[in-house]
C-alpha cells in the first residue's frame, strides 16, 4: 500500500492562468487576500504570542494571494489548463473560467466521485458506487471553447477494472491520447498503467514491483519515473514501436521494463524529474542529481534557512522545481507554503498558510486548494 504525503501531482504539471498585477498572462476574477494586519502574519497565517524570542514572519518578498474561490473549503486535485482551472470540491468538480469574469460551472456532479483528473481534453474521474471497487470515467473537458461541458455527454465513458481499489487509485499524467494511472490492485498491490482517452478498457501495465509500495509517479517527456517505498528511483522508457518509420509513436509505442536509477538509504525521496535532473526532497534539503542519479547536488538546505523548515512533496514544472514546506513546530508562523527552485535560487511563492491539499504551477502563477479556506493563486 503507497505512502500517502499529502499532494503530488504528480504528473507534468498543468498550464495555469496569471493572476495579480504582474503585468502578463491571464486575470483571474478572485479578490485579493486581505493585507496582514493586527493577529495575522505576512502571507495568512495566525499571529503567536510567546515570552521568547518572536516567530520568524513570512517575508514581505512572499506575493499578495488572489482568492480564486473562498468557498470550496476541502478542495483539492488542482489542475490548471488553458482557459480554466479545474479542481475537485468534495463530490463535484468545479470549473473556473481565467478569461471572461471568472465564471463558475460544475461540469460534473456524483454521489461516488473519489479523484478528478483534468487536461486540455478531457475529465477523468474515479469513483467507487461499490465501494471499494473503482470505476474510471472520461469525458470531454470542453476547453477550446471555454464554455461549461456539453450536460449531454457527462456520462462519459466508463471502465470497470477487477480489484481496483477507489480509495488507492488516481490519475497523474497525461498525454496526447492516454492517461496514465496510480492504481491499489487487490491481490497486487500498487500498479501503474496507461489508459487510452479514446476508451479506458484499452490498458497497458507499465509497472509492479512485487506489491512495493509506489509512490511520486510522473512524465518526464514520454519517460515515467516513480519511487518505490520512497526509496529507490525507477524509470520506465516509452519509445515508438517502430523508431525507424513512426518517429512521433502514431502507430503505438513500447515500454522498457522499470530499471531502478539510483537509491538513498539516509532519508524518504518525495521525487520531482524534468529536464536534465532529478531532485529528492528530504525533509531537510532538496537534493539535486542527473538523470542517471549521479553528481549529487545540495540546493537547498532546509536547515540553513532564517527559520528552520521542513520540505514536503515536490513536482518540477518550466524550468523550476516546486517544494511544499511543512510547519517545523506547533507555532511556526510560516506555517504551510511553497518554494520555487530554479538552479540555486529559491523564492518563496507561498507561506503562511493552511494544509495544502494540492497544487500546480507555471512559469508565471502557482495555484493551491487550501483546506477550510478554498482555492488561491499567486504570482512567481
Amino acid at each position: 500500500m503507497r505512502l500517502y504525503l499529502g499532494l503530488l501531482l504528480a504528473g507534468s504539471v498543468a498550464l495555469v492562468a496569471c493572476s495579480g498585477d504582474d503585468g502578463g498572462g491571464l486575470r483571474l476574477s478572485g479578490a485579493p487576500a486581505p493585507a496582514p494586519g493586527a493577529g495575522t502574519v505576512a502571507g495568512g497565517g495566525a499571529a503567536t504570542t510567546s515570552t521568547g524570542p518572536a516567530a520568524v514572519a513570512c517575508p514581505t518578498t512572499v506575493p499578495a494571494a488572489t482568492a480564486i474561490s473562498a468557498t470550496d473549503l476541502n478542495a483539492t486535485d488542482v489542475h490548471i489548463i488553458p482557459g480554466a482551472i479545474i479542481f475537485r470540491s468534495d463530490l463535484k468538480v468545479i470549473r473556473i473560467e481565467t478569461t471572461g469574469g471568472g465564471a463558475r460551472s460544475e461540469p460534473y456532479v456524483s454521489p461516488d466521485l473519489v479523484h478528478a483528473f483534468a487536461d486540455a481534453d478531457v475529465i477523468v474521474t474515479i469513483e467507487s458506487p461499490n465501494p471499494p471497487d473503482a470505476v474510471l470515467k472520461v469525458m470531454p473537458v470542453g476547453v477550446t471553447s471555454g464554455a461549461p461541458m456539453d450536460p449531454t455527454k457527462t456520462d462519459g465513458l466508463t471502465a470497470t477494472p477487477a480489484n481496483w481499489v477507489a480509495g488507492g487509485t488516481s490519475v497523474f499524467a497525461s498525454d496526447a491520447t492516454s492517461f496514465y494511472v496510480l492504481a491499489d490492485v487487490t491481490g497486487q498491490g500498487d500498479t501503474i498503467y496507461k489508459v487510452s482517452k479514446a476508451d479506458p478498457n484499452q490498458m497497458t501495465q507499465l509497472a509492479n514491483l512485487d506489491q512495493s509500495s509506489l509512490g511520486d509517479p510522473q512524465l518526464s517527456g514520454t519517460d515515467l519515473w516513480f519511487t518505490r517505498d520512497q526509496k529507490r528511483i525507477y524509470k520506465v522508457t516509452q519509445a515508438p514501436a517502430d523508431p525507424a518509420n513512426d518517429p512521433a509513436g502514431l502507430l503505438g509505442t513500447t515500454a522498457s521494463e522499470p530499471k531502478e536509477i539510483f537509491g538513498i538509504g539516509y532519508a524518504t525521496c518525495n521525487l520531482a524529474v524534468g529536464g536534465t535532473h532529478t531532485f529528492c526532497s528530504t525533509g531537510k534539503a532538496l537534493e539535486q542529481r542527473d538523470l542517471t542519479g549521479g553528481s549529487l547536488e545540495t540546493v537547498l538546505d532546509a536547515q540553513k534557512m532564517s527559520s528552520p523548515t521542513l520540505l514536503g512533496a515536490a513536482q518540477f514544472g518550466t524550468d523550476s522545481v516546486f517544494v511544499r514546506s511543512l510547519p517545523s513546530t506547533a507555532t511556526d508562523a510560516l506555517k504551510n507554503g511553497i518554494h520555487a527552485i530554479k538552479g540555486t535560487d529559491d523564492k518563496l511563492l507561498v507561506c503562511g498558510r493552511e494544509t495544502i491539499n494540492s497544487f500546480a504551477a507555471d512559469a508565471t502563477t502557482v495555484v493551491w486548494a487550501e483546506q477550510g479556506k478554498g482555492v488561491f493563486s499567486a504570482p512567481r
